[in-house]
């Protein structure tokens, strides 16, 4: 590959890794060195556009349609001689455990202001990490007159 060469343009979602159809192509094509892997941190898995280069270095372009997503195991590319498949890198998460409702309000609204990456559970939201824990937990403490949580991890 030159760097000159146009980055591969991956433009859909064509199934996943796991599902019957493709699970034993792509363990075949692995085997023989055409499967590359698209690491993709998980706090950038909901963009539909990116530019990124495969475990083994090839130049990617991403512009995936609104109805689809990147997830774990997502095939982009399967041709004769190549697949490419998503693998979502799940990062360091902070869990903040609201006391009340109100305090969950207050906190979803806190963090959706500071446009984190959070994921929702049973009475928790986890906040996905894309940098220092303690930058963090800084700006969480601007928050503590407000609503009342605890911060797990």
């Amino acid at each position: 590959m030159t760097p000159d060469e146009a980055p591969l343009m991956l433009t859909a979602v064509l199934g996943q890794a796991d599902d019957a159809p493709w699970h034993d192509r792509l363990h075949a094509m692995e085997h023989l060195g055409q499967l590359e892997v698209l690491a993709i941190p998980e706090a950038e898995a909901a963009r539909k556009r990116l530019r990124l280069r495969t475990d083994r270095g090839r130049d990617c372009a991403v512009a995936l349609p609104r109805d689809q997503a990147l997830v774990d195991g997502a095939v982009l590319l399967a041709r004769e001689d190549l697949a490419i498949v998503v693998r979502v890198d799940g990062g360091a998460r902070l869990r903040l455990v609201p006391e009340t409702v109100d305090d969950a309000l207050r906190l979803g609204h806190w963090c959706g202001n500071l446009h984190w990456k959070v994921v929702f559970g049973s009475g928790a939201m986890e906040v996905v990490m894309d940098g220092p824990e303690a930058r963090y937990r800084d700006r969480l403490r601007d928050l503590e007159p407000l609503a009342r949580f605890t911060i797990d991890g």
